[in-house]
C-alpha cells in the first residue's frame, strides 16, 4: 500500500470538542473527519462533498511538537434581540440591537504551535494528485487549523510503501485504545487520552467516536500494539480506513 505524508503546522489551533459549547475547549489535534476537510480544502471539494470525495481513503495523525495549549478572550457579536423580535433575555442591559453593537467575551482554549504529521493512504491517482499539489505549494481552498481565522501551513513529505502488521512495540502516530496491549512502563512517557469523532456521513452526523491515546510530547508511544502500518522510512502508524457506510 501506498502512504503519503504531509507536515501541517501553524501558530495556533482549534478543534472543538463536541461536548463544549460557551467555552469552547479544543481537540489536541484534527480528528479524522478534520483531517478529511483538510485534503478536500487542498483538492477543491466543497464543505458538502468533501466527505463524498474522500470516503474512499485512510487517514492517520501524529503529534509532531509537544503539546501546548493557551486560553484567550474572544470578543464575539452579541446578537440575542438583534432581530427586533421578542426575545427570551431577561435582563433588558444584554439585549442585542438591530446595529449588532453589543459585544460578549467567551474564553476559548487553542493549541499553540502546532506541528501534526498527517497520513494519507488510497487510490494512486488520488494521491498523485494530492502530492501535485502539495509539491507545489498550491491548495483550492485555504487550510485552517479548525477555524478559518487560523492560517495553516504545509510542507509535503513523501509517498511511502507501507505494510500491515499485527504486533509492533512502537508508534508514531494518534491510536486507538483498543489496540494498546501494552504501555511501556520502563520508559518516561507523557500519554493522553481522548474521545473523538471518528467517522461522518454526508450531512455531517457523526457515525462513530472512539478513545485514542497519544504522546503529548510529540514523540513515539512505546508498548505492544497491534492493527498498524509500518512504512519504509521506518514509521509505525495507525490509519482509519475508508468509509463504508456515509
Amino acid at each position: 500500500m501506498k502512504v503519503l505524508s504531509l507536515i501541517l503546522f501553524g501558530d495556533l489551533a482549534h478543534f472543538r470538542k463536541f461536548y463544549t459549547t460557551s467555552s469552547p475547549l479544543t481537540f489536541p489535534f484534527p480528528p479524522p473527519p478534520t483531517v478529511r476537510g483538510i485534503i478536500g480544502a487542498i483538492m477543491g471539494f466543497s464543505k458538502s462533498e468533501y466527505l463524498q470525495k474522500t470516503k474512499s481513503i485512510s487517514v492517520g495523525v501524529s503529534l509532531r511538537a509537544p503539546l501546548k495549549k493557551v486560553r484567550m478572550g474572544l470578543n464575539l457579536i452579541f446578537t440575542k434581540g438583534s432581530s427586533g423580535k421578542f426575545d427570551p433575555t431577561l435582563i433588558p442591559s444584554r439585549k442585542g440591537d438591530v446595529n449588532k453593537t453589543l459585544r460578549t467575551q467567551i474564553k476559548a482554549e487553542f493549541v499553540k504551535d502546532p506541528v501534526y504529521k498527517i497520513y494519507i493512504s488510497g487510490d494512486e491517482s488520488f494521491l498523485n494528485n494530492l502530492a501535485y499539489l502539495l509539491k507545489e505549494h498550491k491548495t483550492h481552498y485555504t487550510v485552517s487549523l479548525g477555524l478559518s481565522e487560523l492560517i495553516a501551513d504545509f510542507t509535503f513529505e513523501g509517498i511511502y510503501e507501507g505494510k500491515k502488521v499485527n504486533t509492533v512495540s512502537k508508534v508514531d502516530s494518534v491510536i486507538p485504545s483498543k489496540l494498546v496491549q501494552q504501555i511501556d512502563l520502563g520508559r518516561i512517557q507523557r500519554i493522553g487520552k481522548e474521545r473523538i469523532p471518528t467517522y461522518m456521513d454526508n450531512s455531517r452526523k457523526v457515525l462513530s467516536y472512539e478513545d485514542v491515546i497519544f504522546n503529548m510530547d510529540g514523540g513515539s508511544i512505546y508498548g505492544k500494539f497491534s492493527n498498524t502500518v509500518e512504512l519504509e522510512n521506518g514509521e509505525v502508524i495507525y490509519l482509519w480506513h475508508p468509509i463504508i457506510k456515509i
